[in-house]
């Protein structure tokens, strides 16, 4: 299964043209009821905006979507989603609000507006990489836990919380190529000693 980027939070902007104001929101999604949840809480946060447009991609189903929202067709929707895919994001809604401000700002302008809010959303999120995913569960020594972490952490992983019984157990999300590779540097930083064991795999995200 090949990684993909997407969004993690959600990224806001503002962009104005003659009075008309953009309010530009993008999240990363899953389903297409993400999407409607999105967009009706933007319109509930911006209850004064005419139109409401927007786009998504969903990468289990390949679906690319867009709606002009009443806007003139292919000025709105269309252009949110090419900021989308030229950013080559997946899993992602963007929607756009726009307060008109008394000035018509024909196709062109239309185009430009819902683009740049679009693009401008985007660059306040947080880019990750989508990638196959494992969590490696280990037990340790009581007295080779605190290397253990240090040891994990100057090799780039985050180690979980850890739960204290006669072990110290602790959990870490790895990148699925990386699994076997790791179970067995901790074998040998723990001289044989951990416990190991992988878990299933599934999607994760890895900051670019």
């Amino acid at each position: 299964m090949e990684g993909y980027l997407t969004v993690e939070g959600v990224g806001e902007s503002l962009f104005e043209d003659r009075k008309s104001r953009f309010y530009g929101f993008v999240t990363r999604i899953q389903s297409e009821e993400d999407v409607v949840e999105f967009r009706h809480g933007i319109m509930r946060d911006i209850p004064d905006a005419r139109h409401y447009c927007s786009a998504y991609r969903i990468q289990r189903t390949g679906v690319d979507h867009y709606s002009d929202a009443k806007e003139p067709h292919g000025t709105a929707g269309m252009p949110i989603l090419n900021v989308l895919q030229h950013r080559d994001l997946q899993d992602v809604a963007c929607v756009v609000a726009r307060i008109f401000g008394g000035t018509l700002l024909g196709k062109g302008g239309l185009v430009h507006a819902y683009s740049q809010a679009a693009a401008e959303a985007v660059d306040a999120a947080t880019i990750v990489r989508c990638i196959p995913c494992r969590t490696i569960t280990v037990a340790v020594d009581y007295a080779q836990y605190d290397a253990l972490v240090a040891r994990l952490t100057q090799m780039g992983y985050a180690p979980g919380d850890a739960s204290y019984a006669e072990n110290v157990t602790l959990s870490v999300e790895v990148p699925a190529a990386e699994d076997e590779l790791l179970a067995e540097q901790v074998r040998d930083f723990s001289h044989g000693r951990a416990q190991i064991a992988l878990g299933p795999e599934h999607l994760g995200t890895v900051p670019l």
